[in-house]
Formats: C-alpha cells, structure tokens, sequence
C-alpha cells in the first residue's frame, strides 16, 4: 500500500516533468516560428510594396510624357481649354491628385484638381515640346502630382491578413507539436522519469516502458541496459563496502550496523551477547618472513577456520590486518562466553602450511559480555578492545575477559595518555639518576638517568606503565631530547662539583634510531650547555636493531663520531645477539637481570653470565650486571669476571640532588672516580 501511495505522488511529478519539457520547446519554437512567418510574410509585402512603387511612378511618367504630346499643338496655339479638357481625362486614375500645365514663362495656364491634396505626393514634371516641320521650340511643362495612399492601404490590408493566417498557422502548428512532442517525447520521458523515481526509493531496477523505434526508443533501451548494470554495479559496491576484500567477511563498517540489529532483534533484553575481539599475535613476522602474499592467504586460512568454528547465527567479521570479530547473539552466561572463546583460540592455533613451512598461529582475544539492553552495547568494541590490550601485553595467547579492574586499569591509561602533552608543558617529568659501580673497588664510576612522572593527582608514575604510553602518542623523540637536555644540565652540575670525568647514558628508543637527525641535535645539547658528547652514552637494545638494521647501524655511527659510547642493554633475551655484537658498534653489553635473580643459586644462570662474560672479554666489550640485590650476587660476578653492576644493593634511583649528597658523603677529598672505565646506560625502565 504504501509503494502504491508512494507511486501515486511521483507520478504527478513526472508528469509536470514531461510537461516542463514540452512547455519549454512550444515556448522556446513558438516565438521563432512566428517571428519567422512575420518576416518572411512582411519581407514579401514589401517587395511587391516597391515593386509597385515603381510601377507606379513608371505609369505616372508615361502619362506625363503621353499627355505632354497631346496638349503640345494647343497650348503652342493658346487653345486652353483643350488643354485643360486633356488634364481632365487623366483625372480618372485615383493615384493622381492634381495635374498643370506651364507655359514657357512658367505660368499657370491649366490646373485639374482630382481630390483633395494629400500631404504625402509625388510630383512628376515633363517638359511640352512643339515642332511644325520648320520650328521647334519648347512650348512649356506639364506636372502630374500622385500619392501613394492606396499601395500603402492596400499593403496593410495584405499585412492584417497575413498576420491573422500566420497567427493561426502557428496555433495550428503548436497543437501539431504539443501532441507530437507528447506522443514522442513527454510520454517516453515521463516513462523514464517514473523509472528513476522508483528505483530511488528501493534502490531496485525499473525498466522504461518506452516501445517506440525511435530515438527516445533507442534511449530507452539503453537506458534499461544501464540500470540493470548500474544496479548490478551498486549491489557489488554495496557488499564491497560492507565487507573485506580478501576473505569476504563483514568489515568494520558492518559492526556498528550489525550491534544496532542485535539490540533490537534479541529475544530477550536479558540476553547476553559475547563480543570476542581477535587479534593475532606477531603476524608481522608472517609478512616478514614469507612476504605479504603468504600473509594475505594465511589471514584468508584464518577467516575459514573461524567461520568454521562458529554457528549459523554467529558473526564473523574482520576489521582490518590481524584483527578479527566474532558475536554470539546468545550466551547462558560469561562462562559458557570465554569457553567459545577458547574454543576460537585453538581452532585459530592449528598448524598452518605456508610456503612448505609449518607455521602454528597464535592469537589473543578480547572478550565483553553484555546484556541486549545494556547502554554499553554499542561500546562493546572498544570494552573487547581493554580486554585484548590486557592480553596482549599481559598473557599473549591467552583470552582475557574484561571486568571493572581492567576497566578501571584502562581509563587509568586512558587518563595518562591524554594528560602527557601537559606532563611535558609543566614538567611533570623528572629525570632520576642510579650509580653504577665498580664491583672490586664500590666506586660510583656513573650514573643511569631514569625517567620518572610526578603526576599531581596519581604521584610518582614509574616508566613501566607510562613509557608504553609515550610510544604509542608519537612522544618518542619528545621524550628523548627531554632526557639528553636533562642529561647535559646533569653533567655540568657533576663537572662543578669535581665529578667531571663521570658519564650519563640515556636510552634511545627504537624510533630514534631511523632518525638522521639526532645525532645534529646531539651535539648542538652539547655545545649549549657546555659539555662533552663523550660523556654521554647512549643505550639501546637488540630489539630496536633487528627493526632498522641499516638505519640503526648508520645513526649509531654518527653517534660514535661524535665521541659518545654505544650500549647494548637486556643482552641475551633479544634474538641474534653474537650477530650483532660483531656488526654494529658497541662499546658495553649489559647482561639482563632475569639471568643475575637467581645468581648463585642457579647453575644455569651462572653458565649463561660465564659464557657471556667470555663473549665480551674476546670482543673488547665492557659488561655491565644490572639488578645486582644482594652481596653474593656481586661476589658471583666478581669470580665471573663482571667488573660493573648497578642495583639496589648499591644505591636506587633518586633525584641528582640527593645523588649528589650521596656522591660527596664518600668522598674522601679526592676525586676517586677512575678515568679508565666507562660510564653507565642510563635507560628508562626501572
């Protein structure tokens, strides 16, 4: 009924179209038509008009030159009333006024008025010649006034009627064309017209019915033509736009779409919905390693598993790269929610054959149970999105589900990661310092600058949770040159207080090693405040090498240059580490504390820091223990051959103030410092 009613309006509208049409040919043809008519038919007029014109003043000039003949003999012999009974007999022609006759002294000897004078005459003069055989003289003139009244009267008569025939001409002619153009042009637009009505309300193709062979016919048919690929070409637009190009599931734009219908066709407003958010863990390394065609058909084995795992009323989509969504409308409750999840999680890690290799995925998946009435549905995203951030960083591999501590954990994060441009404006950032010593002697030979946030509302933040924070906003580089400034102010407040000959290192972050620039900004720090680049050094690790390898290796360079020292920290839980140890340069490697925890307890351990320890004896390397707690600790790497450590068995991290305290507290008067070993790394993990 309400298509109906809805045809029903538009059909009005093409019919005013079509109508619009034709009323603005008639008005558009109708003027020039009747324009033209005028013209031609007025053109005519006047050319018969001066045709007999000049016929008339032809037939005027015969007569005067006939009747000049005539009256020649008697006005000569002064016979005057011949002369006048001869003008008398040319009075009959209605087109002559008045004629006279002149003597040779030009006086008036015959005058014939026809009719009254007219203002508008012509006058034709011809002179009166007489001859007698001996003689030949001129006798005289005769002249013969005419008008022209009634050619003029008789060409506006032809003109009135001409105008009236051509007026009903042309409202012949638009009767002729108002119901030609109806019949060829209003009728097959109009039928257009309804087609293009139609197809805009439900998107569906209408034919033209338009049957004729002509023109319009031939436009109809290709209309038609174009609709039905049109509306082929729209519904592949549509699910394209709707759905991923390379596995064919429902893309991000669908999600919201797809929440929308969940909460208006659940069954019961109690009803829980389960949102698992799917996100593969290193798939990366599957485009590195295989290449990105590997990587789209492994993404593409994924999206059948999931849709092979799931039922007919689950949803499966995929937003994008790695990631993944599936929606079970209903769930009993939050366990039989992360049960699916799992179940998700092992189909996803069967083996997976990609050039010859088996390779076993891995995932972690975020999971947000809500009810169908909850508020927060349309959330549900960005609630799976904490979960998944929580696995990830947590327990890779492992799905987590989200509660109010993740909630609570994510808005905390949220908080700091929107107040870090305000962290840097008011400096809230404060730059600590950890000495390094020598293990033999116990001298602070330097000191670790460490990064630390005193946030007005949440206290002292340390680097771990908010340095992840910092990377992800783009605040890297910010970061950095925020430490070096510190750094530099640091070392001229050492230099002062007879400390000159200690180093402080700051920790580059894997961003800064594709930066060319840093080492320019490097030294112009060092020259505004007055120090050295040799005393700084600057840390790095195995992971942000393996990234850039060739801009790590340049910029590292640069740096050594310019005198600074190259660290390498947590040595032994990156990747090639004795491949990297010979290719780049490195001055100190620090061995991880995960290997010095369990020192000397650990057998294990001990063999890994010995091997490590003869590593960097063969290479010329300094090494460096960090995490040092206890004194068998530093006596276990004593024996090894360890020579720096640094941990809380020494001194923890504390503002330079107090390290400067503490630095002339065992001072004994001279400087103990010794110039032959190299500085700490600072870094910005605790």
């Amino acid at each position: 009924m309400m298509q109906g009613g809805t045809d029903k309006m538009n059909g009005p509208t093409n019919s005013a179209s079509s109508r619009s049409v034709v009323r603005a040919m008639i008005w558009a043809t109708v003027p020039v038509l009747l324009l033209v008519q005028l013209l031609a038919s007025a053109g005519v007029e006047v050319s018969s008009f001066w045709s007999q014109i000049k016929q008339l003043d032809t037939r005027i000039a015969h007569v005067a030159e006939s009747r000049a003949e005539l009256i020649a003999e008697p006005l000569w012999k002064m016979r005057y009333d011949q002369v006048t009974g001869v003008l008398n007999e040319i009075m009959h022609d209605e087109t002559i006024a008045a004629a006279a006759v002149y003597d040779d002294t030009g006086t008036v000897i015959a005058r014939v008025v026809a009719r009254p004078m007219v203002q508008a005459l012509t006058e034709v003069s011809r002179p009166i010649g007489y001859s007698n055989g001996n003689m030949s003289v001129q006798a005289g003139r005769i002249a013969i006034a005419y008008s022209y009244a009634t050619l003029y009267a008789n060409t506006g008569s032809r003109l009135g009627l001409l105008l009236a025939v051509g007026l009903l001409g042309t409202l012949a002619t638009v009767v002729a064309m108002r119901i030609s153009a109806n019949i060829f042009i209003g009728k097959p637009l109009a039928a257009m017209m309804s087609a293009i009505q139609r197809s805009k309300q439900d998107g569906r193709a209408y034919p033209a019915d338009v049957t004729s062979s002509n023109e319009f016919g031939q436009l109809a048919q290709a209309f038609n033509a174009m609709q039905h690929t049109t509306s082929g070409a729209l519904d592949r637009l549509g699910h394209m736009a709707s759905h991923d190009p390379l596995t064919g599931l429902p893309n991000r734009r669908s999600l919201s779409e797809r929440l929308v219908t969940l909460s208006h066709d659940s069954g019961s407003p109690d009803a829980l919905i389960a949102f698992s958010f799917i996100d593969l863990d290193d798939f990366k390394g599957i485009n590195d390693t295989f290449g990105h065609d590997a990587g789209d058909k492994f993404l593409v084995h994924i999206s059948e598993r999931l849709r092979a795992t799931v039922q007919p009323e689950d949803w499966v989509a995929r937003l994008g790269g790695d990631e993944f969504v599936v929606i079970r409308p209903e769930v009993g409750n939050e366990a039989a929610a992360q049960a699916f999840a799992a179940q998700l999680l092992e189909a996803i890690s069967a083996p997976i054959l990609v050039h010859d290799k088996q390779v076993v995925p891995r995932a972690s998946i975020g999971l947000a149970v809500r009810r169908a009435d909850d508020p927060e549905l349309s959330h549900l995203p960005a609630l799976a999105d904490i979960a998944l951030y929580h696995a990830k960083s947590k327990a890779p591999g492992t799905v987590a589900v989200l509660n109010e501590a993740l909630q609570r954990d994510y808005r905390r994060r949220r908080d700091l990661e929107l107040a870090i441009p305000t962290g840097f404006s008011e400096g809230q950032f404060e730059v600590w310092y950890q000495s390094q010593v020598d293990l033999v002697t116990q001298e602070a030979i330097g000191l670790e600058a460490l990064i630390r946030w005193r946030h007005p509302e949440h206290g002292v933040i340390g680097p771990g949770e908010f340095l992840p924070l910092i990377e992800r906003s783009g605040n890297n580089a910010r970061l950095t040159r925020y430490v070096l400034t510190d750094a530099c102010r640091a070392l001229q407040r050492l230099a002062a207080a007879g400390r000159r000959q200690i180093r402080i290192a700051i920790n580059l972050p894997p961003s800064e090693l594709a930066d060319h620039s840093l080492a320019a900004e490097l030294r112009e720090t060092c020259e505004r405040f007055g120090v050295a680049a040799a005393s700084l050094e600057l840390e790095i690790t195995e992971g942000s090498l393996i990234n850039n390898i060739a801009s790590a290796s340049d910029t590292l360079r640069r740096l050594r240059r310019l005198g600074a020292t190259i660290a390498l920290d947590d040595f032994g839980t990156g990747y090639s580490s004795l491949a990297h140890l010979r290719r780049f340069p490195l001055d100190k490697v620090k061995i991880d504390k995960a290997f010095i925890r369990e020192i000397p307890d650990s057998a294990e351990d001990k063999a890994i820091v010995g091997v490590i320890a003869s590593l960097a004896g063969t290479l010329g390397l300094t090494l460096v223990a960090e995490g040092i707690e206890r004194a068998e600790q530093a006596q276990a790497m004593r024996e090894m051959g360890v020579r720096l450590g640094q941990g809380f068995l020494y001194h923890k991290p504390q503002p330079l103030d107090a390290v400067l305290r503490g630095l002339a507290d065992t001072s004994n008067g001279e400087d103990r410092v010794r110039a032959d070993r190299l500085s700490i790394a600072p870094e910005f993990a605790a």
